[in-house]
């Protein structure tokens, strides 16, 4: 019972801090001018790639289903979950990054890419791992680590 009551004010208490985080970031944006058509523009592009991403975990989810992998539903809706704000907030820092930056973001946006993944190839190769206890699947991230790499490692032609 001690795990759950401590899942419990986990759960309230991290929703309560975030709550505050975005109505004090809020606020301070607001006084510095910051909440403009920019901002709009870049979290609600950053919303639908973190529903683009979502409705691939799902698709994800319901195959592993298919294959017979047993999930519990708290499982599935916390990685769900995840994955939402994950890409949500990486996905705004890029673009805020990349429309805010004076200098060009081409070779960034390779480095980001890259570096995306190589991290998601490492993360869906340990899950395989982990669900199927089989360890051929390690060497999924083999060839897109070298993809990853690769964009990393590539240099762009000034213009």
């Amino acid at each position: 019972m001690g795990a759950q009551i401590g899942g419990l004010i986990g759960l309230y208490g991290g929703l309560l801090c975030g709550l505050i985080g975005w109505y004090v970031g809020r606020k301070k944006a607001s006084k510095e001018r910051g909440l403009d058509e920019t901002h709009k523009f870049i979290w609600s592009k950053a919303r639908s790639y973190s529903w683009f991403a979502t409705i691939a975990a799902i698709y994800l989810f319901f195959s592993l289903y298919l294959f017979g992998v047993e999930m519990s539903l708290a499982m599935v809706l916390g990685l769900l979950i995840f994955i939402q704000l994950g890409v949500w907030a990486l996905s705004g820092i890029a673009l805020s990054v990349m429309m805010y930056s004076e200098v060009e973001t081409t070779s960034l946006t390779y480095k980001l890419f890259g570096t995306g993944i190589i991290i998601l190839s490492i993360i869906l190769s340990v899950v395989l791992v982990i669900i199927f206890e089989n360890w051929i699947f390690i060497l999924l991230m083999v060839p897109f680590g070298m993809i990853g790499f690769l964009l990393i490692a590539k240099r762009t032609s000034p213009q």
